[in-house]
């Protein structure tokens, strides 16, 4: 006899409904043809320029 407890049976379902999710999500994007190009950006107003953040340390000895 297989007794399974209320936890095993929470995880199984989460995991369940995560894979589902993941798998609807994926079918959705490859419907539209949706694909995930990544495009260089800056965050300078003048490209070629390089910004250098400090982070100070005032108080240094």
């Amino acid at each position: 006899m297989l007794i399974i407890n209320q936890k095993r049976i929470k995880i199984a379902l989460c995991f369940l409904l995560i894979s589902l999710f993941t798998f609807s999500c994926s079918a959705i994007k490859s419907e539209n043809n949706i694909t995930s190009e990544t495009v260089e950006t800056t965050a300078t107003p003048v490209s070629g320029k390089t910004v250098i953040l400090d982070a100070g340390h005032r108080y240094a000895r």
